[in-house]
């Protein structure tokens, strides 16, 4: 017995030893230089005299806030490359460097772990110097992705992203008239290409590499230069971490993993559209009777309206006070048992931050939950003509107590989720937590703990499985938390930079960034009527409402928003012909549940994505890397929304060594070409690889054509309603304001 548990000793050694030995290659070069690599040749870190990889900073990162979004002035004073280098040490699985610049010292450490072929961590910056600068190698034609969830652009390469959560921005277009009026008159809320809501230090190359830097500090990503990535980090530098795989694929499914996996979705989002709706339980139950009769499927009815209404210049807003308003929703209790039983389940809305003149704020400053500012007072926000307080989610004990109201209040009361919302508005300077830490620190982390508050709460109720959160705001090892998450707040319009279209490089890049599972409100949601009379407004029409829904067909959930300013905005309910075409196409994703709940099961086992680039399932087809508006939902079927105006055929690029077929023809089209097909309202542009080995997923879209007939338009479709609605006029203060924006513009 004893020989045998020798033998298993020595077994486990070798074992041990052969795990633990180094996965990255160090040279040496003859012109004093050194390069690291992993994998098959990869090149990660490129370093010499003339060029480091690695620079000291001192300076000063500076921001301003107004109501979430976010101004950062990198003041730099000193940049020092640590150009000299020498060996200090070394182990099985590590090499340790001093890189210096005269008396200015350095140390890295190059380790392989168990998780990851190449990690790099620093010792202390020197006394004065605030921050670093790290290259990693880069060639010309390098095509990069993911930084979280990115809207503007799939590669990402030839530009810099700041790394901090914040508002996304109205219009997201510096050439834009709508951000242009967001910046100048809207507090700066314009945005660029850049700002997002959940940005994330993690990117894949084309070259078969990732990259994830594992701090929550400001850090800036720079991929503009032809040969190298530079990373900015401010403050003391956390490790990064750097695997190679044989493929994006690979790779996302290493990031996802590694960061933690989402669950699964509920079935019973499967079932049809999650309506939002408000205005009480009267309204909630008309609006719910309405969709059935055009035959809509429902699966839950959103009232984010749950606890109360304010009504501000923006639109109507909610009261942040998280409990049951009973009076604006009388018998919610019983209705919500009664919906249940029909397989309707009702969902809500909450933030970490509490209205003031609400019963949580004050039972949160009593108990002393609150984040408070420097003269111990809590610290207070303006959330747009409301003032808040923040629940301190770095105390476990008011995590606890925030907890508890989730359970007691939302929970208990049978909802069957919520939107949680607000996880980017903390400030960097001025606010005092009880960790201890500062805002700066925070900041970015801030997303995870909120996520792992609404987490706990459910699965200490043991509802698992069964209630469903989605968040907007996002940060590395928020997946692990998440049930799923959404794109947060686009413009009702089919722009680019900020409408429907938006949301597919959103979800392209969240998903190679290890977030498979997202979606988008239908409809989008940011409506500004009042710009009517200057001809800006942003006012939902009928024709993005359908395009929009006919696109979330195909995404893991279907759910509409009426928008910040409903009365403005073209509804699902606005008209008979727009209710019945919406719930055709309700239907529609409940007829192709099965192969979503597959796509889903993908992501929470494997992590790879529900929405994936062309590159990702073709990745040896050279064209399908241009491809941004297009996207494979799973493995066999491709994706290209309509994402412009007045389109009625669409040019498609189908990847090379396949054929295709038309899901509303049943042609087969061959692949290495762009394909034009129509494309009109209610038959989204969607085609699957055919493979004669899955029958019963070519039965289950063959039998789309059949099933889903067009809807024939009524003798009246009216596409708009009144564009300003009652008590959303313009004050003569904005109109005098806009009326100097366009004298302005005219000189």
């Amino acid at each position: 017995m004893r020989f045998g548990l020798t033998l298993l000793l020595v077994f486990l050694s070798i074992i041990c030893e052969a795990s633990c030995q180094k996965n990255y290659t160090p040279q040496w070069l003859e012109n004093n230089s050194l390069n690291i690599k992993i994998g098959n040749d990869v090149m990660i870190i490129s370093h010499n005299v003339s060029k480091p990889f690695i620079y000291l900073c001192s300076g000063q990162v500076n921001f301003t806030e107004f109501r979430g979004n976010f101004f950062v002035n990198n003041y730099e004073a000193a940049r020092v490359p640590l150009g000299s280098f020498r060996k200090t040490g070394n182990t099985n699985t590590s090499d340790t460097f001093e890189f210096s610049f005269g008396s200015l010292a350095l140390n890295v450490t190059f380790e392989t772990t168990t998780t990851y072929p190449l990690v790099v961590s620093f010792s202390s910056l020197p006394t004065g110097y605030t921050g670093l600068w790290v290259r990693i190698a880069a060639t010309p034609g390098e095509r990069v992705y993911g930084l979280g969830e990115q809207y503007s652009y799939l590669n990402l390469r030839g530009r810099m992203y700041p790394i901090w959560t914040r508002e996304q921005g109205v219009g997201r277009n510096k050439s834009d008239i709508v951000t242009f009026f967001a910046d100048n008159f809207g507090g700066g809320a314009g945005g660029d290409y850049h700002t997002t809501y959940f940005p994330q230090s993690t990117f894949l190359s084309n070259r078969k590499y990732l990259c994830h830097y594992g701090g929550y500090n400001y850090a800036e990503v720079n991929l503009q230069q032809p040969d190298f990535h530079e990373i900015f980090v401010s403050g003391p530098p956390d490790k990064f971490y750097f695997d190679t795989r044989g493929s994006i694929k690979e790779l996302t499914q290493t990031i996802a993993k590694n960061l933690g996996l989402q669950p699964e979705l509920p079935d019973w989002v499967y079932t049809g559209a999650i309506l939002g709706v408000q205005g009480g339980t009267e309204l909630m139950l008309d609006r719910y009777q309405k969709a059935v009769d055009n035959d809509v499927a429902v699966s839950g009815l959103w009232i984010q309206d749950w606890a109360g209404v304010l009504v501000t210049s923006f639109g109507k807003r909610l009261f942040w006070d998280w409990h049951w308003n009973a009076t604006y929703y009388p018998n919610l209790n019983s209705t919500i048992d009664v919906l249940r039983e029909k397989g309707v389940r009702v969902l809500a809305y909450i933030n970490p931050n509490l209205n003031t003149a609400g019963s949580l704020y004050q039972e949160a400053a009593a108990g002393k939950h609150l984040v408070m500012n420097t003269s111990g007072q809590p610290y207070l926000m303006d959330f747009g003509e409301f003032l808040c307080g923040i629940v301190d989610l770095t105390s476990l004990e008011a995590r606890t107590w925030y907890k508890e109201k989730i359970q007691l209040n939302m929970i208990d009361l049978g909802l069957g989720g919520w939107m949680a919302d607000f996880g980017e508005y903390v400030a960097a300077d001025g606010a005092v937590f009880q960790s201890g830490e500062t805002g700066r620190q925070v900041h970015n982390k801030w997303p995870l703990l909120w996520a792992e508050v609404n987490r706990q709460a459910i699965e200490e109720r043991n509802k698992t499985g069964e209630v469903v959160f989605w968040m907007r705001a996002g940060t590395a090892g928020v997946g692990k938390y998440t049930t799923l998450m959404w794109a947060g707040d686009q413009n009702v319009d089919f722009s680019y930079a900020d409408g429907l279209a938006s949301t597919i490089p959103a979800a392209l890049n969240m998903g190679m960034s290890g977030i498979g599972i997202t979606h988008y409100d239908i409809g989008g949601y940011t409506t500004a009527a009042q710009f009517q009379a200057f001809g800006q407004a942003l006012i939902r029409s009928q024709e993005l409402l359908l395009r929009s829904a006919e696109a979330a067909v195909f995404t893991p959930l279907f759910r509409s928003h009426e928008g910040n300013q409903p009365a403005a905005n073209v509804q699902f309910y606005t008209n008979q012909y727009i209710e019945q075409c919406f719930g055709r196409l309700s239907r529609m994703f409940v007829h192709i549940s099965n192969y979503t709940r597959s796509v889903a099961q993908d992501n929470s086992l494997f992590g790879t994505p529900a929405q994936r680039p062309l590159f990702m399932e073709f990745p040896d087809d050279s064209d399908a890397w241009d491809v941004t508006y297009q996207y494979m939902y799973g493995s066999r079927l491709l994706v290209a929304p309509v994402i412009s105006s007045n389109v009625s055929k669409m040019n498609v690029y189908l990847p090379k060594g396949w054929e295709w077929k038309f899901i509303w023809d049943g042609k087969n089209y061959p692949g290495g070409n762009f394909t034009q097909v129509d494309s009109l309202i209610g038959f989204p542009p969607a085609f699957y690889k055919v493979d004669p080995s899955d029958h019963r997923f070519d039965d289950m879209i063959e039998q789309i054509r059949s099933k889903f007939p067009a809807i024939p338009p009524l003798l009246t479709t009216p596409t708009t309603p009144k564009p300003i609605a009652a008590g959303m006029k313009l004050s003569v203060q904005s109109f005098c304001v806009l009326t100097a924006v366009v004298v302005a513009l005219m000189i």
